[in-house]
C-alpha cells in the first residue's frame, strides 16, 4: 500500500536535538532551518492553528530549497451535486479567479519545474514554493490553507464464490452498462483479461527534480487524456513496478473462460497517477520505485467527475494510501484537499472505494481511506491453510473470511472484501496471486458496479448501507472489531 513519506510530524521536535548534533558542522544551517520554522510557528499560529505541521513545512523548504505543497484558496466550496448549473459555473469562476490572484501575488510560483496544478472543481492547487514564497502565502488573505502535496507507494480470483457474485450473475446483474474508474499504476488494456474493457484512458503524473521525480505519462509529460495514455510502461516506469493497476482492474472487472472479476460486465476509466522516483530518500534504495503525489491523485478524480455524463461511473477505486490516522477529524483536517474532490464525486453518487493499507495497524489507518467520504476497505481470506503471521500479527494459519494478518483495521472501517489469495492480470498476458488490501477495494469496486445496474441512482450512503447490513459480520481477533464482509447476492435484495 502506499506509505506516505511524511517527516513533518514532530518536525519542530527535532530541531532542538539536531542543533546539539550538528553545532560544529552545520551551525548556520540549523539556526536557518529551526530558526525559520520558529518564526513560521507563530506566523500560522492564529491563521491555521496547525503550527507544528507549517513550521515544518517552513523547515522542509529550507532544507531542499522548496517543497511540493497544496494550497487552499477563499472560497466556500460546495460539493457540485448540490448546485444547480448556473452555481456550479459561478463557483468554479470564482475558484479560478482566486488561484489567478494568488499566482498574481507570488508571481514567482510560476518559474519552477513543477508547474502549479490548478483544480477546476475544488477551492485548492497543488505548486512548489522556496522557503520565502511559503512565507508570502501564508501571508495571503487569499489563502486559507496548506498542506504537504504527500508521495506514497502502492498498497500492495478465488474471491467470486466467497463473496456470492456468481449468484448475482444469474440473476441477471453482473454490472451490464456500468464502468469502474481505476485509479493506479496504469491498465494493461492489451491483456486477454481485459479486451474491450478500457473506454478512457488518462494519465496525471509529476517532474520534480528535487524529489528525483520523473513523470510516467507517455512523452514525459505531466498529464495526457490521449490513447494510451494509462498503458503501464508507455513512459519511463521501472521494469516490474507498474503491474498492480492491471491487477487491481482484473479483480474488479476483469473476465475469460475460466474466471472472472466481480462485476465482469462493466467497463474500465483507467487513470494513471504514479510518477517515477530516483531517490535513495523516497525509496528506501538505489532502486527506482513508483509513488504518487496527492496532487495527481486529485487530478485523477476531477478527470472521473469531468466523464460522469459521458458514462455511467458506478465507482472509483484506488488502491494506494499512506501515513497512520486514529481518527477521522484527524485525517479529515489533514487531508482537506482530496477529501473536497472526494465530497464532490460522493454529491453525485460516485463512492471513491479506498483499500485501509498492508502495514498491520489494529487501531488506525491509511489516507485517503481514513478520510470520512470515501469508502474503506479491509481485506480478509479467499482460501485456507495459508501462513497469516505478518506485521507483528500473529492470526496463526488462514480459514476462508480470517482477517489478513496486514490489513489496516480501526473503528471506523467501513467493510471487508477478500484480498489474499487473488488471481488476476499483470502487463503482458500473465497472471499472479496478489494478497492486501489492494485485492479487496476493487471487490467492493465491482460490487457496487453491480448494485448500480439494479439501481442506477443509488446513494453513496445508502449502497454502504445496504452493504452493511447484508454483509458476513467478521469479528478481527487482532482487536475484536466486528466489521461486515460484502455478500453481493444478499445485497442486492437491500436495495
Amino acid at each position: 500500500m502506499i506509505k506516505i513519506i511524511d517527516d513533518l510530524q514532530g518536525a519542530l521536535q527535532k530541531c532542538q536535538f539536531w542543533w546539539f548534533k550538528s553545532l560544529f558542522r552545520n551551525l548556520s544551517l540549523v539556526f536557518a532551518i529551526c530558526g525559520m520554522a520558529f518564526v513560521f510557528f507563530y506566523k500560522f499560529q492564529d491563521r491555521y492553528g496547525d503550527t507544528q505541521n507549517m513550521a515544518a513545512l517552513q523547515q522542509l523548504a529550507v532544507k531542499h530549497g522548496s517543497v511540493r505543497i497544496i494550497v487552499g484558496v477563499r472560497v466556500t466550496g460546495t460539493p457540485e451535486g448540490a448546485l444547480n448549473a448556473t452555481g456550479i459555473g459561478l463557483q468554479r469562476k470564482r475558484i479560478a479567479a482566486m488561484q489567478s490572484e494568488v499566482l498574481h501575488k507570488v508571481a514567482s510560483l510560476k518559474m519552477h519545474e513543477t508547474k502549479p496544478k490548478l483544480f477546476a472543481i475544488i477551492p485548492f492547487m497543488a505548486v512548489e514554493a522556496s522557503p520565502d514564497e511559503l512565507i508570502a502565502l501564508s501571508n495571503l488573505n487569499e489563502v486559507i490553507s496548506i498542506e504537504e502535496d504527500r508521495v506514497g507507494k502502492l498498497a500492495d480470483a478465488g474471491s467470486v464464490a466467497v463473496t456470492g457474485s456468481s449468484i448475482a450473475w444469474s440473476m441477471g446483474f453482473s454490472g451490464i452498462a456500468q464502468s469502474i474508474a481505476i485509479l493506479d499504476s496504469g491498465v494493461d488494456k492489451l491483456h486477454p483479461f481485459l479486451a474491450g474493457k478500457v473506454v478512457s484512458e488518462a494519465c496525471f503524473s509529476t517532474n520534480n527534480a528535487a524529489d528525483g521525480a520523473t513523470s510516467l505519462c507517455p512523452g514525459g509529460v505531466a498529464q495526457s487524456i490521449e490513447n494510451d495514455s494509462a498503458m503501464p510502461y508507455s513512459g519511463a516506469c521501472p521494469v516490474g513496478a507498474c503491474g498492480h493497476g492491471t491487477a487491481v482492474a482484473g479483480i474488479a472487472a476483469g473476465t475469460n473462460a475460466t474466471f472472472t472479476g466481480i462485476a465482469k460486465d462493466a467497463v474500465l476509466i483507467a487513470i494513471q497517477v504514479f510518477s517515477r522516483f530516483d531517490s535513495v530518500v523516497n525509496c528506501g534504495s538505489t532502486t527506482p520505485c513508483v509513488l504518487t503525489y496527492t496532487s495527481d491523485q486529485i487530478m485523477g478524480l476531477e478527470q472521473v467527475y469531468a466523464l460522469r455524463n459521458t458514462y455511467n461511473i458506478a465507482a472509483v477505486n484506488m488502491s494506494l494510501g499512506g501515513g497512520r490516522y486514529f481518527s477521522q477529524a484527524t485525517c479529515d483536517a489533514t487531508n482537506a484537499a482530496i477529501k473536497s474532490i472526494i465530497d464532490t464525486l460522493r454529491s453525485v453518487n460516485i463512492p471513491t472505494i479506498i483499500a485501509s493499507g498492508n502495514d498491520g495497524f489494529v487501531d488506525s489507518m491509511d489516507a485517503p481511506a481514513c478520510i470520512s467520504s470515501a469508502i474503506s476497505v479491509g481485506a480478509t481470506f479467499s482460501l485456507p491453510n495459508y501462513n497469516n503471521n505478518c506485521a507483528g500479527n500473529n492470526v496463526s494459519i488462514s480459514s476462508i473470511d480470517s482477517i489478513l494478518c496486514e490489513s489496516n483495521s480501526a473503528p471506523f472501517i467501513n467493510l471487508l472484501a477478500p484480498g489474499a489469495v487473488i488471481t488476476s492480470s499483470v502487463p503482458g498476458g500473465d497472471y499472479l496471486s496478489w494478497y492486501g488490501t489492494s485485492m479487496a477495494a476493487p471487490q467492493v469496486a465491482g460490487a457496487w458496479a453491480i448494485m448500480k445496474q439494479k439501481k442506477f441512482n443509488l446513494t453513496v450512503s445508502d449502497g454502504l448501507g445496504a452493504l452493511t447490513l447484508t454483509g458476513v459480520p467478521i469479528t478481527d481477533p487482532r482487536n475484536n472489531l466486528v466489521t461486515p464482509r460484502i455478500q453481493v447476492n444478499t445485497v442486492l435484495n437491500a436495495i
